[in-house]
């Protein structure tokens, strides 16, 4: 009995959630899959998976082998990698969740960049701004902006973003240069509702902390969309640099108050609390942080 093999299913069933996507994700049919993860637990003893005729989920036990085989297996492919005298660490499926707007305008061009520089690399990036549970739903890691709260998962700040308050050459025309934080109360906003403070703009005004509601007319989930309505003279917002730099490069907006309404705010990547993180996760973030560090320096020069 391969016992590889049966991790390997019983992994495919975890991450895709059936076993009809695990074994289309593996090229198997599904009765093999099926028969591998019953040979598993027959092996061990013990239940994985908790089947209904409408769904399935891992067992406790489930869960906590997912973590530690996951472990194993990606160790073996270094292992394998290294046999081979390739001298990569980034080789394998890598399971990554960031939120929708950042994931495509900044990791999209990173990951295009690394998978062309190690071949045997596999990335599958799920974009969505709803709060992931990375070890329930099978990440190895994941984007999160923002100051954190404590968690049980481990965070490596990798960078950090820039929150700009724009508004288009048109908008200014019709309503005037806003002169503090406070016109924003009178003056037309959309608003990111990505934002963490429901309704409100946090700024630095005259050395202390100030809190506006802004003049809501529309409200989106999406960065890039409230920029986008900016764009258009409609309204104002407050959103942050990846989301605005190529509109402030050629005109199509404007940073407004920079003395009080420039905004830095960390870019964490998350990870499960494990004692040997494993090569291609520890290589990604590593990579991905040099990154945004140098995209960060390219920006300001």
């Amino acid at each position: 009995m391969d016992k590889l093999n049966l991790m390997t299913s019983f992994i495919a069933v975890a991450e895709e959630g059936t076993y009809t996507a695990a074994a289309k994700h593996l090229g198997k049919t599904k009765a093999l899959i099926s028969t591998h993860v019953s040979q598993l637990e027959g092996l061990l003893d013990v239940r994985l998976i908790t089947r209904s005729t409408r769904s399935m989920q891992l067992t406790p036990t489930g869960q906590s082998y997912y973590e530690e085989a996951k472990k194993v297996l990606d160790d073996i492919a270094t292992l394998e990698a290294q046999v081979r005298q390739e001298h990569q660490t980034l080789v394998g499926r890598l399971r990554i969740s960031a939120p929708a707007t950042f994931g495509e305008l900044v990791m999209m061009p990173f990951i295009a960049q690394i998978t062309s520089q190690n071949p045997q690399l596999n990335v599958e990036l799920m974009l969505n701004d709803r709060y992931v549970d990375i070890v329930a739903e099978g990440f190895d890691a994941a984007i999160r902006i923002g100051h954190l709260e404590d968690s049980t998962l481990i965070a490596r700040p990798v960078g950090k973003i820039t929150m700009r308050l724009c508004a288009a050459p048109e908008f200014l025309e019709q309503h005037g240069m806003p002169a503090s934080p406070d016109d924003l109360c009178n003056l037309p906003c959309v608003f990111d509702t990505n934002y963490r403070q429901a309704n409100r703009w946090g700024f630095t005004h005259a050395g202390r902390a100030l809190d506006v509601k802004p003049k809501i007319i529309a409200r989106v989930n999406s960065a890039l969309a409230a920029a986008n309505m900016a764009k258009t003279g409609a309204a104002i917002t407050y959103a942050p640099d990846f989301a605005v730099q190529d509109s402030l490069a050629n005109g199509r907006l404007i940073s407004l108050l920079e003395e009080c309404c420039l905004t830095e705010i960390p870019i964490n990547m998350i990870y499960p609390h494990r004692k040997h993180l494993s090569a291609k996760v520890t290589a990604f973030i590593e990579q991905f942080s040099a990154y945004v560090q140098q995209r960060n320096i390219e920006e300001s020069d």
